[in-house]
């Protein structure tokens, strides 16, 4: 089981480097990863969001460096892949991780700790995907309010609760890159096995935001439904997440282009 912790690879691609998996080797890691005795360890999912954040910040490039796996979540992440010359085997998107990862540890029994959302929405989570799942072990749930946790007495509090209740997968969705700002911060507080970044993975499967139909995201399209439906405020992010994206995608391509020039002509 140790050698399917250590199974999957990653490829440096600019700002991030991204993990090389299909559905199958990941589920297989994150079963390994669970019954593992190891320290606690966390995982991303690199979508345009979490992309054009990182890009000019080094910290969060240092956090996503840090992480145990970053999964290639959306179309932007195969496209910085496909400019450093390298096919990702498959988009591992979070929220369709979630689900299939609420399946494959019915067998085994991996308890569940939901963490994040607005008031309200992870107790409908735990709802649903129990409704979804029967026999998905819920072991705890916690909305935090919407400010910064204000002092290290309201911090211990969570983590405590969280501790408490033994989960063996910590769900954090808090939106990108807070979630990572805050799994970074606290990895080392905690014994979860591991935690993972899903960000909008809480309101799709609470059902407090629609998730775009299954042909949109097949077609790597579920961007353009978030901006046509989330609102003047989603709209507005993702116009400025979108020429960010484009620009670094333009800037990869065209240095790894200039690098090839260079190699031939040496």
């Amino acid at each position: 089981m140790s050698d399917a912790v250590n199974e999957l690879s990653s490829v440096p691609c600019g700002p991030v480097s991204l993990t090389m998996a299909t559905w199958e080797t990941a589920m297989r890691w994150l079963a390994a990863v669970v019954e593992s005795s190891g320290p606690t360890r966390y995982a991303c999912f690199c979508e345009a969001n979490l992309l054009s954040h990182a890009v000019g910040n080094p910290r969060l490039q240092g956090i996503l460096k840090d992480a145990a796996a970053v999964f290639p979540d959306g179309v932007a992440a195969m496209q910085l892949a496909a400019a450093h010359g390298t096919r990702l085997p498959e988009r591992l998107p979070g929220p369709t991780f979630l689900l299939k990862a609420c399946e494959a540890g019915l067998e085994p029994g991996w308890k569940h700790f939901f963490y994040g959302g607005r008031e309200g929405v992870a107790e409908q989570l735990s709802e649903k995907l129990s409704a979804r799942f029967p026999g998905l072990k819920v072991c705890g749930i916690h909305s935090p309010p919407l400010r910064e946790l204000d002092n290290l007495e309201e911090c211990d509090a969570v983590l405590n609760t969280i501790e408490a209740a033994g989960p063996d997968i910590l769900w954090v969705g808090l939106g990108g890159p807070k979630q990572e700002f805050w799994m970074d911060l606290h990895w080392d507080r905690l014994s979860v096995p591991v935690m993972f970044g899903v960000g909008a993975a809480f309101d799709f499967h609470s059902g407090s935001r629609r998730w775009a139909p299954v042909w949109i995201r097949r077609v790597g399209l579920e961007w353009l439904f978030r901006m046509a439906t989330g609102g003047r405020t989603t709209f507005t992010r993702n116009v400025r997440c979108c020429a960010r994206v484009t620009g670094l995608l333009l800037r990869e391509r065209l240095a790894c282009y200039r690098a090839l020039i260079k190699t031939r002509q040496s």
